[in-house]
């Protein structure tokens, strides 16, 4: 009357471990020791674990999107912050603080056909390595925002004709050739690489790799609401060999 195992069972031929395992089952026995693991479709799981992970991105999505628009409804109520947008980033609410107290440096950059950024800078001697993440900061901002109202707008059309630009090189200028976008997304490195600025009010370029990008704005020509533009670098300060 010794007990079966699945470990004795292992080394039986199949049609007696098969007529064992059915005589214990009838006998309601329980057989000692673990079963073999079944075969898992691991394809399966992935298929599994994407279908999850889809399922709460567009949760998270909605979340944000609920959260947002109820954060743009407080924000126009009040007349004091509603020039301040819903998913405004630390670089503007710092910008808005520095405005109320009086001790900010506002900067326009203006861009061929697009929006001219203002930029404000909260800081009490800017330099222009400051001034070059802040608009680096506020133009990816104002294009994910350029691209979230394009969406709702297509959401919101019934024919649902058009589609939405995704390309993410809208920063220094527009990427519209003939009615389509021809620029792939690119990193501000390598914008920077290409383009500097250019002071409006003094005609001249702006050496942004002076003392290693710490030269304060005052030392460079910029003053407070000084008017800046993107020139290709190379124009100004010829081709540096890439190390």
């Amino acid at each position: 009357n010794r007990k079966l195992s699945y470990k004795n069972l292992k080394g039986m031929p199949a049609n007696l471990r098969n007529k064992l395992i059915r005589e214990a089952r009838n006998r309601n026995e329980n057989i000692l020791g673990r079963k073999n693991k079944k075969f898992v479709n691991i394809d399966a799981k992935k298929v599994q674990r994407k279908q999850k992970n889809a399922f709460e991105h567009a949760e998270h999505k909605a979340m944000l999107s609920a959260t947002e628009e109820e954060l743009e409804k407080i924000l126009s109520s009040y007349p004091e912050l509603s020039d301040v947008p819903a998913d405004a980033t630390a670089q503007e609410l710092l910008g808005q603080l520095a405005l109320a107290t009086g001790q900010a440096t506002t900067v326009y950059v203006m861009r061929t056909g697009l929006p001219t950024l203002t930029v404000v800078l909260h800081q009490p001697s800017p330099t222009i390595a400051q001034l070059k993440k802040a608009i680096a900061t506020i133009a990816l901002a104002q294009h994910k925002r350029s691209q979230r109202q394009q969406v709702r707008a297509l959401a919101e059309d019934e024919a649902g004709a058009g589609a939405a630009s995704k390309a993410g090189a809208e920063l220094v200028n527009s990427a519209q050739r003939t009615g389509h976008v021809h620029r792939a997304q690119v990193s501000w490195r390598f914008l920077w690489r290409c383009y500097c600025l250019f002071n409006g009010d003094e005609f001249v370029p702006i050496d942004d790799r002076a003392e290693s990008g710490r030269a304060t704005l005052t030392s460079l020509g910029i003053k407070n609401g000084a008017k800046l533009t993107f020139v290709h670098r190379a124009v100004y300060f010829g081709r540096r060999r890439q190390g």
